[in-house]
This record gives C-alpha cells, sequence and structure tokens, in this order.
C-alpha cells in the first residue's frame, strides 16, 4: 500500500489531489490572461522568440500545479516577466528594423525563377530534399513553375508561381521512373543538384554555370491534372 501511495501520490497528502484541481484551473486562466496580452502572434505559427516565449510559460506552470510545496506567485511573476520582455520587444523591433531581423529573423529567398539557390538554403540548414518535399506538398510537380519561393521568419514557405510554367527539374521521387517518363519534356535538361535548364542537344551539358554539378537530367513539363493534391 505504501509503494502505491508514493506511485500515485508521492510524499504528498491526498488531499492535494483536489488542491492540484484548483492549482491547474488558477494557471490555466492566468495562462491564458497572459498570453492574450501578448497577441495574437503567440497563437499562430510561431517564430524564434514566441517558441522561447512558450517554453517559458509552460516551466512557469509546471511546478505550482505539480508541487505541494511550491505556491503560484513565484509562476505569477514568471508569466508577467515574459510578457513585459515579449510585448517590449515587439514594440522595439516595430520601431528597429535591424532590431527586428535580430528578434524575429529574416526572409529567406530558396529559388529564383525556377532554379534552387543552394547557397540559401545551406545558410538556412535546409536541404534540398526537404525542400522539394515541402514543395511537392504545396502541389508542385516541377521547378518551372515556381517564380520565387520563400521561407518565412516562421518557417513556413511562401510560394509565387508564373502564370505560365516553362519547363523544369521533377519534384517526383528520383525512382518514380514511370511517372517521371510521362511528364517527360524533350526540349532541356535540367541540373539535378539546383534545377536550373539548358536547351537539350544530343549530349548532355558540362559542369552546371550556377552549381557546377554534372548531374544532367530530362527536364519536365506540367500536367493538366497536378498529381499532389495540396
Amino acid at each position: 500500500m505504501a509503494f502505491l501511495n508514493r506511485l500515485l501520490i508521492g510524499d504528498a497528502p491526498w488531499e492535494f489531489a483536489v488542491e492540484v484541481i484548483w492549482r491547474a484551473a488558477a494557471m490555466y486562466v492566468l495562462l491564458l490572461i497572459f498570453m492574450r496580452l501578448m497577441g495574437k502572434r503567440v497563437a499562430a505559427q510561431l517564430t524564434t522568440m514566441e517558441t522561447a516565449v512558450v517554453l517559458m510559460l509552460g516551466a512557469a506552470i509546471g511546478l505550482p500545479i505539480q508541487v505541494l510545496t511550491q505556491g503560484i506567485l513565484a509562476a505569477v511573476v514568471v508569466l508577467a516577466t515574459t510578457t513585459a520582455l515579449q510585448r517590449s520587444l515587439s514594440g522595439l523591433a516595430l520601431r528597429s528594423e535591424r532590431l527586428e531581423s535580430i528578434v524575429y529573423g529574416d526572409v529567406v529567398l530558396l529559388l529564383c525563377d525556377g532554379r534552387m539557390l543552394l547557397k540559401n538554403l545551406r545558410a538556412s540548414k535546409l536541404s534540398r530534399e526537404m525542400l522539394t518535399s515541402e514543395l511537392r506538398a504545396h502541389g508542385v510537380q516541377h521547378l518551372g513553375e515556381l517564380r520565387r519561393v520563400y521561407m518565412e521568419t516562421s518557417g513556413r514557405f511562401s510560394l509565387v508561381r508564373f502564370q505560365k510554367p516553362d519547363t523544369g527539374l521533377s519534384l517526383s521521387p528520383d525512382h518514380d521512373d514511370a511517372f517521371n517518363q510521362e511528364l517527360r519534356s524533350a526540349e532541356r535538361w535540367a541540373c539535378w543538384s539546383c534545377g536550373a535548364t539548358v536547351a537539350r542537344g544530343d549530349d548532355a551539358p558540362g559542369a552546371c554555370r550556377y552549381c557546377a554539378a554534372e548531374h544532367w537530367i530530362p527536364a519536365v513539363r506540367t500536367l493538366t491534372t497536378p498529381p499532389y493534391a495540396q
């Protein structure tokens, strides 16, 4: 029985289980109030700063709910301090582009006119496979459909499409030969590394002038019906 008591309630008396209900309710209400004071951005797609805020809030409310000897006043102080810092930084960032860049980060251009900017991908710690996977999830068949791809400060991707897609590097997996054959165009080569395209001759081109890669594959065209759902 003693083992069961330690397993379920620890060293606290059983009455503490009822008190936890009131503590959790109080911290829940306080958390809602302070998150409301921080603004709607904290409840949206999180930037690095907002992620840090949410982690702070989680750490602040955990102990007062579960630990018998811990009151809620310290948690209220943490919540108030975090809220004040978040609102202050947000206000200062509105007045300073440099501070806004430090706090929220910058928008990064990942693709320009159907070609991946590999240098920017590396700087963003993002592999080309991760980018192509994300683009497939947006219903993109090949890079020739895209004029720009940006990675926002929240980490989400924004796509600007051409009204009339050109041919480009296929985004279907390399092992999907049947589908790639269906899309294939006889007009241009596409660099497997960055997606740059050149006119197709009898032989594959040499090194890509953008990334120096020498792996070329036939560029592909757009199907009337997108194969990937958004």
